[in-house]
């Protein structure tokens, strides 16, 4: 993603976009958020004012200056998201952090997977939650919500492989619609009991948390509502830019919600039994069906800003080492943080799909809901005061009033959650602990090869050595060896000496080193290990996967890439309580590893032109 200011009709193009990718998830949360948190309350107007007072002041301390204030300026050359937080952070902590700093390191990893467990969970209760207006048009038209729904994530999921900016040119203006009729229909009810505009005030939200004491946590499970999507907004800068971002939110997202808000206050005032679904209330006698067809195209734009924050994030992940090799297939030429991960796409989708199968309405997915999205927002809190600490050095008494004021907010949320966690919060805590595990295991296991490899990795001398006194032949040919960074020479060459007793003529060892930064600004190097040996270092951003064919073309060989054959290790893990890393862990990465997307393809090797040799390891 460029990191250049937009202006002018560019500005305008991407703060649609925006507007229909990133505030998508945020931006239907008017359709359950304040029905689901007045059923928590007593009925009485103050409570209902208490309630409306806490969703506007969690819109504007949460989003407005916690994230588009405050933490989207931690942005790593204009990418965001929880692991760009940890990308900024210095090296040591994510490759080899000391005791004092793994609490930091997994708490992030933490985040992370609970992002990707609320990535699952946000178009289910999206979609369904638009589909159970069916209801309000016709008694018994709700028994196809859960049909329907299904049919919808079905489509949005196909469509994927079309790209972030296709959908946002796509689904842009509807969300620019939506926005202009929910804030209208606010609006036009809220002018007509001026009196709910009051419930602006800090004052209800402080005096219903007062007069309600510990019990007003169980209102924060559903006041949270009201917020989901923040995060993406962060997660997803790195598809539009921050301004945009921000301008969108600025002109037309926060006053529609502010307004929406208020006119549900307003109906609910004007009639209890509206409290059952104060949204569609909102409608005029006539206008249910167009507002409920309005919010299923508003939902399905919903889904994508999770849906496009995942995809950033697995595409970090895999760049960090903290995910294994999946295919990440670019869908703009422009924008390179515009991706698509069709694995990622299909665990997702399916999960999602199973989610509304089995929970049925969106109430029972809410409380499943909550508890993945109050986790996410607390450990970033954490990790944008650790970016603060140990990158930008901010003194103590400018960083820690910031922090704690937001960590208290955070855990308002994250105990009123917690109470969810047997009646379906667990499921994104399952999802999240899947991918800790995997995540954890890949990291884990790749330290441990690197481990091993350098201990038992072969040198230049002893090979040169070998070679003039003619125990190993110099065959004719080419030959490119794939290498990490601790490989003196590469497993597979020392496997082919010792097997075979030769080697090629010339030689190039290609070792690609992912930068802390989302894209390379240090170009290829080469220097000279032995006699027609030479080794090229490619540098890579961890949103940057390298072509490895073409890179060689490039700085090195020329035409005469199309001569080269490449030698790849292709390693069997034992897995025994031998080595350094326990037999399950190692089974659990040795898993991964063969089912991860192969060196040849990830790196874009020609196929015709590989050979891989078997190495057995035990780590």
């Amino acid at each position: 993603m460029s990191t250049t200011p937009v202006r002018g009709s560019a500005l305008i193009a991407l703060s649609v976009g925006a507007t229909g990718v990133v505030f998508g998830d945020i931006g239907t949360s008017p359709l359950y958020a304040l029905k689901e948190s007045v059923a928590h309350g007593s009925g009485a107007e103050s409570d209902l004012f208490g309630i409306v007072s806490l969703i506007f002041w969690a819109l504007m301390a949460v989003v407005t200056v916690k994230y588009l204030l405050l933490v989207m300026r931690a942005d790593n050359h204009g990418e965001g998201g929880i692991l760009s937080l940890l990308a900024l952070l210095p090296r040591r902590v994510r490759q080899e952090p000391h005791r004092g700093e793994r609490w930091l390191f997994g708490l992030i990893l933490v985040g992370t997977a609970l992002l990707f467990g609320d990535g699952v969970l946000t178009p289910a209760i999206s979609v369904l939650s638009a589909t159970e207006g069916l209801e309000q048009v016709r008694p018994g038209l709700g028994s196809y919500a859960v049909p329907l729904a299904v049919v919808i994530l079905v489509a949005l999921f196909a469509f994927q492989f079309r790209g972030t900016h296709t959908i946002g040119l796509v689904f842009g203006p509807v969300m620019v619609l939506w926005f202009a009729v929910i804030g209208g229909l606010g609006l036009w009810q809220a002018l007509g009991d001026p009196g709910v505009f009051a419930a602006l005030s800090p004052h209800y939200a402080l005096a219903f948390i007062a007069g309600n004491g510990l019990t007003s946590l169980t209102l924060a499970g559903s006041v949270i509502l009201a917020i989901t999507g923040a995060e993406a907004l962060y997660a997803d800068m790195g598809h539009f830019g921050a301004r945009p971002i921000r301008v969108s939110w600025a002109v037309l997202v926060g006053p529609a919600l502010v307004l929406c808000y208020l006119g549900q206050a307003a109906v609910i005032r004007a009639n209890p039994d509206n409290a059952t679904s104060p949204f569609f209330a909102l409608a005029p006698q006539g206008w249910a069906l167009p507002l409920v067809f309005l919010a299923i195209f508003a939902t399905i734009v919903a889904s994508q800003a999770l849906i496009t924050g995942v995809f950033s994030l697995a595409r970090q992940g895999i760049q960090l080492g903290l995910l294994p090799r999946m295919s990440v297939r670019h869908t703009h030429a422009e924008h390179e943080g515009q991706v698509y991960v069709p694995t990622v796409n299909l665990i997702v989708g399916l999960l999602c799909i199973a989610c509304v199968l089995a929970f049925r309405t969106s109430s029972a997915l809410a409380h499943a809901y909550v508890l993945a999205i109050a986790g996410t927002m607390f450990i970033t809190t954490i990790a944008f005061h650790a970016v603060t600490t140990m990158v930008w050095h901010w003194p103590a008494y400018r960083r820690w009033p910031i922090t704690v004021g937001f960590l208290v907010i955070d855990t308002f949320f994250l105990l009123g959650t917690l109470s969810n966690l047997f009646s379906g919060g667990w499921v994104p805590v399952a999802f999240a602990a899947v991918v800790l595990a995997v995540m954890v295991a890949w990291w884990g296991g790749y330290r441990a090869l690197n481990a091993y490899m350098a201990a038992y990795v072969g040198h230049w001398d002893g090979i040169a050595d070998e070679v003039r006194r003619g125990r190993i032949a110099r065959a004719p040919g080419l030959g490119v060896y794939l290498a990490s960074q601790v490989e003196d020479v590469p497993s597979a060459l020392t496997t082919q000496v010792r097997l075979l007793h030769a080697m090629p003529a010339q030689i190039v060892i290609a070792t690609v080193v992912t930068d802390s930064a989302p894209y390379a600004t240090i170009p290829p190097s080469v220097r000279e290990v032995m006699d027609n040996v030479r080794r090229l270092t490619i540098h890579t951003g961890y949103m940057e996967t390298a072509d490895i064919p073409a890179v060689l073309r490039e700085s090195l060989l020329g035409d005469r890439e199309s001569e080269a054959t490449y030698y790849l290790a292709e390693r069997r893990f034992v897995a025994t309580n031998a080595g350094a890393m326990p037999a399950w862990l190692e089974r659990l990465f040795s898993y991964l590893h063969r089912n991860s997307q192969a060196p040849a393809a990830y790196f874009g090797l020609p196929p015709e032109r590989v050979i891989a040799i078997g190495t057995r390891v035990d780590l």
